[in-house]
């Protein structure tokens, strides 16, 4: 065989080959020579390259590149250079992680001797005695070889070389160097050295490839010129070369390594430690010298070395030790490195002291199927179990980095630190465990005479012939069948008939009933779930012994755990295959945070549009200066900006490994925003608890806390979805009119119902079909939206009381136009959601029909100091049903008016949809009086107001539209921000009292053509908006041709682009966005 068929041999061998080793270093060396791993290439899978081999330069680009960020990595190979086939997967493989990778022709095409780079080269098992005399001639020869080349490959010649590839990275990739801070560096054998080299204070010497310098000047140093390096197996490297590094490095070792002693490495361990230079060292044992470099193994200790020691380099580049630092005076965190939040806070606290922490996630594999959901809980799944963690005590005014833990009140402190609950944790706690508890009319539960109830009359519905979902009265021992949205089975509510007729309250599920003695039990008084300590007492009452009992159907909370399973929008080709994640800037996914669904959508949807992006993503810009960044909801929102903008964090998890059941790529891990949602939430009754809410109530939520944020008006992104609205009243006898004008941030349009006439299907006695419905247009339901209709009133001009036509139409267009879809109706006193098909197109379409023409010629309007007052008497039947259901008689008077004043049920409906409305509680005015002066403003109630935040203006005038009650002028504030208020001549403490006031500018704009494109939508599957699963579909371009817009499905921390199921949810959307073009 002759040389190059040595080439072939298995490397397993290289450190027991004495051969191998140079028997006199020569003068450029001072050292051990390199193993023939370190001059072969190992075969290895013929596999394609992905990157591009120039003269100089092998390049290997993320598949992403430009549009997710990359850092530079200098990939430094061993002396098989640039040509080497395993060197360049091996650059692939850095580049599959993200990094944009150059390889260097560092030896000048002048690679060592004998350089095998044929991947298909077969390794001889057990060649003839001949064979290996043959192979010990070969191989003396080739260390000769060897060593003359290793004596032309010294510093002076390779470094200016890496200088001269480093200045120009920086030039043709300044992007990726300024995302990662710098450049960083991986070395394999020979290239290790010079990653030692390139971590350190070069001197400026011709001995280190400089030009001479005038000897009178001294040694001058150069810093380093990576920012973190990493090597494995390196040779020729000296004490010195280890001694002399500044960069963070971490090194992967072979144990027993003749090629890099341990001696050498320990003395450089022994130095890093004392310096405090940020290190790792990880042994290897039982592998060769080379074992890192791509190659085909038959040994799995082998094998699973080399994937260990890519994952140390890979985790070692990517996440820098630095960690998180915790203020141990505020308890305020900051990140460390480029951005360094922590100095930051630093300077404007004056805080010294923090704790470092720095911690490894475990790494986990992604097995399916997954372990089996049993109740609304989450394992117990610990710190350890997901993280090796270190800390550390640092000082920032003494610049000390590991101050003694154990000093002072240090220890107690840190341990309060380590122990406490994250936001999300404490999110966690309160989300997942469902809290069951009885009530009084359980625990006071009177029963009726005593009975034995016999199985036969156990079989079936008393009302009726249905057998399942049945519900046992506990007072009495009748049996009623549930209601149909409960549990996805028949019902007719004939349990719910029989409370209201004998005003008996709790039922418990027959099929529930377990012998260990739980059950589903219901309490209609109480509207909810309920439990019941002396269930098996009571149950015993009516001869239904419970340990005889076997379980049948599935409790409410298992129904409930099966359907949030299902509320899976579809992540698959119409083939079976699974969707590809999309990453870059833009397609940052949100981690649920349990029932979270609602405000991920809402936030995709608002932080793709330019005026959120502009107000809340500055990466140039310094922080806002706070004390409590936490509580900040500028903080907080330009967090998030940069976090789902920035393409940072837009990356595949890591920490999953693949397997055979899961998807080719993993998705993202997804931003947990913990402190957004808290900060959001603080204070209110429902978006502080961890339940499903709706969407559309969160955004009129968010705008409100937006709009009370400190900015101008122009900075303002809410202003973008301001318009004004025109009402426009007419007597139908004197046809006198009057406009009235009300800006807003939204619409809510009703969708028409029109149901599909029902076909027999099969179905069994009993069974409730589900209903279907023919789809209907956006501009149907924008023209009910806009029609006119009659109210009750008598004219003040003209006395008639045959009633005023009412009509709303646009007076402005804004940029961005807010729709909801409101497709609910009352079903057993329960409003319920209807898959009311909406169809909406992607093309461009004008509302040029809708905007209000104002005040015509001919028009006469009424006069300004009279207001019709209202005519309208109350329909007492539908009143009566109303009050008895527990509303009070303002908020019914209020919904049989909008609703036509015929039915119970629609002003029920109406009800529903504006339980949040700032004015539900005011007594119907019909918003016309007004020529009655309002009451004066009380002083007091201005100052509360003022206390608030609120100027005395608007705080006086928002107490005159209120009468005078805090709590409604309050909430007249924020549903009225562009109203300047009342400046009185009794507002002594402002200048300009008494002075005319400029008339402020109506928000949106009326130029024509007003011509809207959809733009996103957020869906929702689910029965109520209260439940199930919300998701968002936004129109972007998608890298990395970004040349059309597709459609983008944001599920969670799932991005993926949307093939099928854009049409069919657009239809279903709960939420439009469209854009003015």
């Amino acid at each position: 065989m002759g040389g190059d068929e040595s080439a072939t041999k298995a490397p397993e061998s290289d450190a027991q080959e004495p051969s191998m080793l140079s028997s006199g270093d020569t003068p450029a060396q001072q050292g051990p020579s390199m193993g023939e791993h370190c001059v072969t290439d190992r075969p290895s899978r013929n596999l394609p390259n992905r990157g591009c081999r120039y003269s100089q330069v092998y390049i290997a680009k993320p598949s992403d590149y430009p549009h997710l960020p990359s850092k530079l990595l200098l990939f430094l190979s061993s002396g098989t250079g640039i040509h080497s086939k395993n060197n360049q997967l091996q650059a692939d493989k850095y580049a599959s992680e993200g990094f944009l990778v150059v390889m260097p022709d560092q030896f000048a095409g002048d690679p060592a001797p004998n350089t095998t780079t044929d991947p298909n080269s077969t390794i001889e098992e057990s060649p003839s005695v001949i064979e290996k005399v043959k192979m010990g001639f070969a191989t003396t020869a080739k260390s000769f070889m060897v060593d003359m080349w290793l004596a032309r490959q010294t510093p002076e010649k390779v470094l200016p070389i890496l200088q001269k590839v480093v200045q120009g990275a920086k030039e043709e990739f300044a992007d990726a160097v300024a995302n990662g801070g710098g450049i960083y560096a991986v070395g394999y054998c020979f290239g290790g050295k010079y990653v030692c080299l390139l971590g350190s204070e070069l001197p400026d010497t011709i001995a280190h490839g400089q030009a001479t310098k005038d000897e009178e000047a001294g040694v001058v140093k150069s810093g380093p010129l990576i920012k973190a390096g990493a090597l494995a197996h390196g040779t020729l490297i000296t004490k010195e070369d280890l001694e002399a590094v500044k960069s963070p490095i971490s090194v992967a070792c072979v144990e027993n390594d003749q090629l890099f002693p341990d001696d050498v490495r320990s003395a450089g361990q022994e130095h890093w430690e004392k310096e405090k230079i940020e290190h790792e060292v990880k042994i290897y044992q039982g592998v060769p010298h080379g074992f890192a470099v791509v190659g085909e193994y038959k040994d799995p200790k082998i094998q699973e070395a080399q994937k260990s020691a890519f994952e140390q380099m890979v985790s070692w580049l990517k996440d820098e030790p630095t960690g998180l630092d915790v203020c141990l005076y505020c308890f305020n965190g900051g990140c460390r490195g480029e951005r360094d939040h922590s100095t930051s806070h630093y300077q404007t606290s004056k805080h010294p002291l923090v704790l470092n922490i720095q911690r490894s996630r475990k790494k986990v594999k992604r097995d399916e199927p997954p372990q089996k959901m049993s109740k609304l809980a989450i394992a117990a799944e610990t710190e350890e179990d997901r993280y090796d963690t270190r800390t550390q005590v640092r000082c920032h005014e003494c610049g000390v980095n590991d101050v003694d833990i154990s000093s002072g009140k240090l220890p107690a402190v840190i341990d309060g630190v380590m122990k406490a609950n994250t936001f999300a944790r404490q999110a966690e706690v309160q989300a997942w465990e469902q809290e069951i508890i009885p009530c009084e009319h359980t625990l006071c539960l009177e029963q009726g005479p005593r009975r034995t109830i016999g199985s036969q009359d156990l079989g079936h519905c008393s009302m009726c012939d249905l057998k399942e979902n049945l519900w046992l009265c506990l007072q009495c021992g009748n049996l009623g069948c549930g209601r149909a949205q409960y549990g996805g089975v028949g019902g007719n509510s004939h349990g719910l008939k029989h409370t209201e007729e004998t005003s008996h309250a709790v039922a418990v599920k027959l099929g529930s009933i377990t012998p260990e003695g739980t059950a589903d039990i219901y309490c209609y008084a109480c509207n909810d779930e309920r439990s019941d300590p002396e269930i098996a007492k009571h149950l015993a009452h009516w001869g239904i012994n419970i340990a005889e009992r076997e379980k049948t159907e599935k409790s409410l909370t298992e129904m409930q755990i099966d359907q949030n399973l299902k509320w899976d929008f579809s992540m698959t080709t119409e083939d079976g295959k699974e969707l590809k994640p999309i990453f870059g800037k833009g397609f940052t996914g949100l981690k649920n945070l349990g029932n979270s669904c609602y405000m991920a959508s809402i936030l995709q949807c608002l932080f793709s549009l330019p005026e959120f992006q502009e107000r809340y993503f500055q990466p140039q810009e310094p922080p806002p200066s706070t004390r409590t960044p936490a509580e900040d909801l500028e903080t907080q929102l330009r967090k998030m900006g940069d976090g789902l903008l920035s393409g940072r964090y837009s990356r595949p998890d890591t920490d999953i490994t693949a397997s055979e059941h899961s998807a080719e790529l993993p998705s993202q891990k997804g931003l947990a925003p913990a402190m957004l949602k808290h900060l959001i939430g603080r204070g209110h009754e429902e978006f502080s608890t961890m339940r499903q809410q709706d969407a559309f109530e969160l955004l009129l939520h968010l705008f409100k806390l937006i709009t009370r944020s400190p900015h101008t008006v122009s900075q303002n992104p809410v202003q973008s979805f301001r318009f004004v609205m025109e009402q426009r009243l007419q007597c139908m006898s004197c046809k006198r009119v009057r406009y009235r004008i009300d800006e807003q941030d939204n619409i809510s349009i009703p969708v028409l119902v029109k149901r599909k006439p029902q076909v027999a299907n099969g179905s069994t006695e009993g069974e409730k079909r589900k209903d279907e419905f023919e789809p209907v247009t956006l501009r149907e339901c924008l023209d009910t939206f806009t029609a006119a209709e009659m109210v009750e009133l008598t004219c003040p001009a003209c006395g008639s009381k045959d009633g005023f036509s009412k009509r709303s139409l646009f007076k402005t267009f804004p940029n961005t136009l807010a729709v909801n879809a409101r497709r609910f109706e009352l079903v057993n006193w329960v409003p319920t959601k209807l898959d009311v098909p909406v169809v909406v197109g992607d093309q461009p379409f004008d509302l040029d029909a809708y905007i209000s023409p104002g005040l015509q010629d001919g028009e006469e309007q009424l006069p300004d100091d009279a207001a019709p007052t209202s005519a309208f008497e109350a329909n007492e039947v539908a009143l009566g049903q109303l009050e008895a259901m527990g509303f009070p008689h303002v908020r019914c008077e209020k919904a049989l008016y909008e609703t036509g004043n015929s039915e119970a049920d629609a002003a029920m409906n109406w009800l529903f949809a504006h339980m949040e409305d700032p004015d539900i509680d005011v007594p119907l005015d019909l918003g016309l009086s007004r020529g009655a002066a309002p009451a004066d403003a009380n002083p007091e109630s201005i100052e509360t107001l003022g206390a608030m935040g609120i100027a005395a203006p608007q705080a006086r005038k928002a107490l005159k539209e209120t009468g005078g009650d805090v709590n409604r002028a309050l909430d007249w504030v924020f549903s009225h921000p562009g109203d300047q208020g009342d400046f009185g001549v009794d507002d002594r403490s402002n200048p300009s009292a008494g002075r005319p006031v400029a008339e402020k500018a109506m928000a949106g704009s009326t130029i024509l053509p007003a011509t809207f494109r959809l733009q996103s939508i957020v869906c929702h599957k689910g029965s109520s908006v209260h439940a199930g699963h919300y998701v968002a579909f936004i129109r972007k371009k998608i890298p990395p041709e970004g040349v059309e817009e597709a459609w983008v499905l944001f599920n969670d921390e799932k991005v993926v682009e949307a093939m099928s199921d854009v049409d069919e949810m657009k239809k279903f959307a709960y939420v439009y966005f469209f854009e003015r073009l």
